[in-house]
């Protein structure tokens, strides 16, 4: 079957190229082309070109794009052109309600009313999601808590499915939903096509792909466009033993005086634990904590506060480095230096916006400076060391912050 129907797939594929196509080079409809075009969407994004032809083709895909790169139209688009109209052809699966809903009006903004979805979450009753299922949906869009929730009650049957998306799944995983994700994929016995799109490649999201995809998948990296943040500068303090990590922030902290802080770790124990230690020691900042224990309310109101600069310092595990976009961040703290080298490119992501200058500051002990290497191979540039002299240790905070 012929997928392009302007330039072979190899062409395609040439990065140099991309700037060349539009819609009209995918074999899609001139239904499709003509909604794009009415939203103003006239080129396709990298993660478009590379993700559409290969759904065209029933390949399943691990797909690593950043969040805004144009991704939830790189299936949806390919989907919707293979879709028979069956009951539940597609399901996926999002981390938030948000997320469910934003999918679903997609949907509806290609002017695909005859394509029947829904958004299914929790938080709202249950009655409306169980009556739309039972007059049939093509494409269900939910959370996995709900989703299973329903399964449960027998009002989900997944035995035609031939869509699988998992939509930001290294949130999902950020999120604690793996065991849900696993219990809903051994569901499932259908024959289906596997979509995984993710801003960062988690080894558990490989393993979960290989497994329920007998490890015949394509996987696209289309983050490597933006690997360096050419507009951050970047440093690392390098430190003896983990018990003299705080002390270290702490000065560095007096030293840099950021007007507006991300404070990444790796964990919620130590999440928790920098919160109340910063809180207790009466520091001239606002501070604020925000990790996947939170209800989406509660994370809604923190990030608010924090983009009405009514927190300074606003530590965050890694599920922050994702759809999060604020401006006027000044300063990226790694205060613990992050499992995987993707992640670091995604949390020092979070400033430089808008043609403003950033700074990226990273906490690395003594035995984990080979990830700190590893970093730097994947960016393709060095990370400039930085000391602490005894005359900066010893100054106090001489701002105070109302």
């Amino acid at each position: 079957m012929l997928i392009l129907t302007k330039l072979t797939e190899k062409e395609l594929l040439n990065e140099n190229n991309m700037t060349k196509f539009t819609f009209d080079n995918f074999n899609i409809s001139d239904k499709n082309v003509e909604a794009l075009e009415n939203l103003e969407i006239i080129k396709p994004t990298p993660v478009q070109i590379k993700a559409i032809p290969l759904i065209l083709q029933g390949k399943n895909i691990m797909a690593q794009a950043k969040t805004g790169t144009g991704k939830t139209y790189a299936y949806l688009i390919p989907i919707i052109e293979k879709l028979k109209h069956t009951k539940n052809e597609c399901l996926i699966i999002v981390p938030v309600r948000e997320l469910a809903k934003q999918v679903h009006r997609f949907i509806k903004d290609l002017g695909h009313y005859k394509v029947r979805s829904y958004p299914i979450y929790g938080g709202v009753s249950i009655n409306k999601q169980v009556s739309k299922l039972s007059k049939g949906l093509d494409i269900i869009i939910g959370t996995p808590g709900r989703l299973i929730d329903i399964y449960k009650r027998g009002h989900l049957k997944l035995d035609q499915l031939k869509f699988l998306v998992l939509d930001e799944a290294d949130r999902l995983l950020d999120m604690g939903f793996l065991p849900d994700i696993t219990y809903i994929l051994n569901q499932i016995h259908s024959n289906y096509q596997f979509l995984l799109f993710s801003a960062t490649l988690e080894y558990e999201l490989k393993d979960i792909i290989k497994k329920y995809t007998n490890d015949k998948f394509e996987y696209l990296n289309l983050s490597k466009d933006d690997l360096s943040v050419e507009n951050t500068l970047q440093f690392y303090y390098l430190i003896d033993h983990y018990k003299q990590k705080y002390n270290y922030f702490r000065k560095i902290l007096q030293k840099e005086r950021p007007e507006s802080a991300l404070i990444f770790i790796n964990t919620k124990k130590t999440g928790n634990w920098l919160f109340n230690r910063l809180k207790s020691d009466k520091l001239p900042y606002r501070i604020g904590y925000l990790s996947g224990d939170l209800s989406q309310h509660q994370r809604e109101r923190i990030l608010q506060n924090f983009r009405d600069n009514k927190i300074d310092l606003l530590i965050a595990t890694d599920v922050a480095a994702r759809g999060f976009d604020i401006e006027g961040i000044s300063h990226i703290f790694n205060y613990d230096l992050p499992k995987y080298p993707e992640v670091y490119v995604h949390r020092i992501g979070r400033t430089s916006r808008m043609n403003k200058h950033g700074v990226a500051i990273t906490l690395c002990l003594k035995d984990e400076y080979e990830y700190l290497c590893k970093i730097e191979g994947l960016i393709n540039k060095e990370i400039r060391k930085k000391t602490l002299h005894n005359q900066q240790a010893r100054r106090g905070f001489p701002i105070t912050r109302m």
